[in-house]
């Protein structure tokens, strides 16, 4: 399986150059596991499920705190996944199937603070959150360093602003995490997609009319 993707220094670069990836050839949650485990370490969901599967749901039957929940089948926010681990997942591999009208939203953490004022970038390294709140609550910024590599986190949904830096950081980027800015990735054929969730935020677009079956195949990689 692995000769059948797309050339993976080519892959690796565009990764470490846009924050995702595109890889073609993946048609099944074996194959995407497959593909995690090129990438690093696959682990559970917080559901104990290693490939998750996420469908548009009504929000009187998601689970209460999710975005299903919160958001029924509306747009999801521009976020980051698991911002309430004490490290947040290095690597989230998605595969469309079904109605896939909907498109997926990516935007790096660098145009979310280039569409700000200047002085945002710097109040965000200085700023504290409150994260975790419905399982473990703890602080912690949304700059973060882990052997090296800088990386950030944010979610309107699971994060609260602690101190005055941090509040002034979400008046600015909650607006840019609601919007329509991003990238639209269109689900079509055999593929999937590698968002670094350490430097790109994601999320699901607009209900299209009459959607169908949606299912999106979800996978973390460490």
């Amino acid at each position: 399986m692995s000769a059948g993707f797309v050339d993976s220094k080519m892959n690796l670069v565009e990764l470490k150059r846009t924050g995702w990836t595109r890889v073609d050839g993946v048609s099944s949650p074996a194959e995407l596991l497959e593909l995690g485990r090129v990438l690093g370490t696959p682990i559970p969901s917080p559901n104990g499920e290693m490939v998750k599967e996420i469908r548009v749901t009504p929000a009187a039957e998601g689970l209460p705190g999710s975005q299903s929940a919160l958001h029924g089948r509306g747009r999801f926010p521009l976020h980051t996944d698991t911002v309430f681990w004490p490290l947040p997942v290095r690597y989230v591999l998605l595969r469309g199937s079904g109605d896939t009208r909907r498109p997926t939203t990516v935007l790096s953490f660098a145009r979310l603070l280039g569409e700000c004022d200047k002085r945002i970038g710097l109040l965000a390294e200085k700023s504290i959150w409150l994260a975790g709140a419905k399982v473990k609550p703890f602080y912690c910024s949304l700059r973060f360093r882990q052997d090296g590599v800088i990386g950030w986190r944010y979610d309107p949904d699971n994060m609260s602003p602690v101190n005055e830096a941090a509040a002034e950081v979400d008046r600015a980027i909650r607006p840019v995490a609601n919007g329509p800015l991003g990238d639209a990735i269109h689900w079509s054929g055999d593929c999937a997609v590698v968002l670094s969730n350490w430097h790109v935020l994601h999320g699901r677009g607009p209900e299209p009319l009459d959607e169908g079956a949606r299912v999106v195949e979800r996978l973390y990689v460490r």
